[in-house]
C-alpha cells in the first residue's frame, strides 16, 4: 500500500492540534489511548499506542523514511525502565522495540519486495518545572532496505513557571547524529507548547526543514 493512503491520518493527526500535562513519552497512565505525530527532514511517523499499566505500552507504528522513501508498518511495544520521583525533578529510561514489514515507495523505479524490520530504542530524560534534558539512540534494521541509526539530544528551559492547567512553554535545542544519512549531523530550535492532554512542537533545523510534532491523549 502506498505512503499516500497513510496521508489523511497524518493530516488528521495534525488538525487535531487545535485542541490543544502532556509529556513527550512512551507510556502514559493505565488504559489512556496516545496519539504521537512526528515530522521533520528524516521522517514521517505516527505512533498510537494503549497504555496497559504503569510500565507497558503497545500500539501502531507506521514511518515513511523521506531519505530511503520506504515505508515502515508494524506492531512497537514501549516500557517504562527506571523512573526516579524527585521533590523538585523527575528523570525516567524508556526501552521500545517494534517489528514490522517496510514497503517501496519509489514510484520511479521497480518495487523492491517487502521485507522485515526491526526497530530498537532506547531514551531518557530529566526535568524540573524550569530545565530539560533528554537523549535517545534509535536502531533500524530494515533488512534489504538498509540499517539505519540515530542519536538525540536536546536541553530545554521554561521562559516562565505556569500554574497547573495553563499553557506551557519550553524553548528547546536538538542535535542529532544520523551516521548513515547524506547529513551525518545537525541540529534544530525548537518551540514546545502543551496544556492540558495535548502537545505541540513547532521547530526548524540548521537546513530551513521545518519540525512539526504532535501528542494527544485520550
Amino acid at each position: 500500500m502506498s505512503i499516500n493512503a497513510y496521508k489523511p491520518l497524518i493530516g488528521i493527526g495534525l488538525c487535531l492540534t487545535s485542541a490543544l500535562s502532556a509529556q513527550a513519552r512512551p507510556v502514559s497512565y493505565p488504559d489512556a489511548w496516545t496519539l504521537m505525530v512526528k515530522n521533520d527532514s528524516d521522517q514521517n511517523s505516527i505512533h498510537a499506542h494503549y497504555t496497559i499499566d504503569t510500565q507497558h505500552s503497545l500500539g501502531l507504528r507506521l514511518r515513511y523514511d523521506r531519505e530511503g522513501d520506504f515505508l515502515f508498518t508494524g506492531v512497537q511495544a514501549n516500557r517504562l525502565m527506571k523512573r526516579w520521583n524527585k521533590r523538585d525533578s523527575q528523570a525516567n529510561i524508556y526501552g521500545r522495540i517494534a517489528l514490522g514489514l517496510v514497503q517501496d515507495e519509489k514510484p520511479s523505479q521497480i518495487a523492491q519486495k517487502d521485507d522485515e524490520a526491526l526497530f530498537l530504542g532506547v531514551s531518557g530524560d530529566w526535568e524540573t518545572r524550569r530545565y530539560f534534558v533528554s537523549a535517545s539512540a534509535e536502531y533500524w534494521d530494515n533488512g534489504q532496505y538498509g540499517d539505519y541509526s540515530s542519536y538525540h539530544g536536546r536541553l530545554g528551559i521554561a521562559p516562565y513557571i505556569a500554574n497547573t492547567g495553563a499553557l506551557h512553554t519550553w524553548l528547546m535545542i536538538e542535535a542529532h547524529n544520523r551516521p548513515e544519512s547524506q547529513d551525518k549531523t545537525g541540529a534544530s530550535a525548537i518551540v514546545r507548547l502543551f496544556k492540558g492532554p495535548s502537545l505541540l512542537e513547532l521547530g526548524v533545523d540548521d537546513k530551513g526543514e521545518p519540525l512539526i510534532n504532535y501528542i494527544h491523549r485520550f
